[in-house]
């Protein structure tokens, strides 16, 4: 029954030829998922999109513990070389209320280098994090506190085409910092951590295969947690173009971390989701009309058209009234002449 849903899917997703805009990551900014590409979007495009992740894992006889979270995110190209984004986690499960709660917020910009080209490309990613959270790091979600957070990430971009020949593969690295409260130590507290990440994308006509794997690892915490015990896995997907002109995104975890059950149940040996399952959608607004000169000067003209019509119209009408006045006055005065004759 699966090959039977899954081929035509396939199938129809390959002969699909309408183009596909950039993806756009799971908390905002051009990229796969967590992983992000070095290149910005198109200036004045916005891009608004959405995500839906669950997991659920049973612990206990009659017991199913499941896990939702949503996100929400705008992406804004402010240049060729910046765009900055917004994302806002309005649902989270903190498996303690019926209702889950709203997590926090995160504010980005990224920057990419002007002598990039179009086979490699090198950006820089700054971001702050509000703790909008009404409850700070629940099960089954990346670390995180109650603090405000800041980090950085370096952006490496490779297009593999001039090096292989007919690929269409892009490669995507991603290296950075994560300082979960701004009013600690930096790059000295237990609860800083490393961002790294390796992803891939084969572009298919309309659709894009991907494969990443991403991982938020403490690197003043060695000699309590090992390798395998922090936050890290990888993920798979697609993007395609849906009903329209929106980008879906099907996407799957596995993660790679290994709880330490001997170890004293901490701060640093969460009970991360074993695997989430992925859905979201992207739309693009394009602004572009509004700030290009070309543009510009044809919305002028045709303003100008427009109210040179206008005035034809008004003096038209004023032209009719007139000659409905004159008319009334012809009347008036051949009636008051047929008077005096009588």
């Amino acid at each position: 029954m699966l090959k039977k849903v899954l081929f035509p899917l396939l199938l129809f997703l390959l002969c699909i030829t309408h183009q596909l805009f950039p993806q756009i990551g799971m908390q905002g900014g051009r990229g796969l998922m967590r992983i992000l590409s070095a290149n910005v979007i198109t200036p004045t495009d916005l891009y608004v999109s959405s995500n839906f992740s669950t997991y659920f894992e049973k612990v206990g006889p009659e017991q199913l513990a499941k896990f939702y979270s949503m996100n929400l995110s705008a992406t804004y190209g402010l240049s060729k070389n910046f765009e900055f984004s917004l994302n806002f986690i309005p649902y989270q499960d903190d498996q303690k209320h019926i209702i889950g709660r709203m997590g926090n917020s995160q504010f980005a910009i990224k920057y990419r280098m002007p002598f990039s080209g179009r086979y490699f490309q090198l950006g820089i990613l700054g971001f702050f994090k509000f703790p909008t959270a009404q409850e700070n790091n629940v099960p089954y979600e990346v670390f995180y506190t109650k603090d405000s957070a800041w980090g950085g990430r370096m952006l490496f971009s490779f297009n593999l085409s001039k090096l292989i020949s007919q690929s269409l593969l892009k490669l995507h690295l991603n290296l950075g910092y994560y300082d979960h409260s701004i009013n600690d130590t930096y790059f000295k507290s237990e609860i800083d951590q490393m961002l790294m990440g390796i992803g891939f994308v084969i572009p298919i006509r309309s659709s894009q295969i991907f494969m990443e794997y991403s991982g938020e690892l403490f690197i003043n915490k060695q000699d309590s947690v090992s390798f395998n015990e922090n936050s890290n896995r990888i993920t798979a997907g697609i993007k395609f173009l849906g009903p329209f002109n929106a980008t879906i995104d099907l996407a799957a975890d596995v993660s790679l971390s290994k709880r330490n059950k001997l170890a004293e149940i901490s701060t640093f040996h969460k009970n991360y989701a074993k695997w989430r399952i992925w859905v979201g959608v992207a739309y693009r607004f394009s602004f572009y009309k509004y700030f290009d000169k070309s543009a510009k000067l044809a919305r002028q003209r045709e303003e100008q058209e427009r109210r040179k019509l206008e005035r034809i119209k008004n003096r038209r009408r004023k032209a009719t009234i007139e000659m409905q006045k004159m008319r009334e006055i012809l009347k008036k005065k051949n009636r008051d002449k047929e008077k005096n004759m009588e």
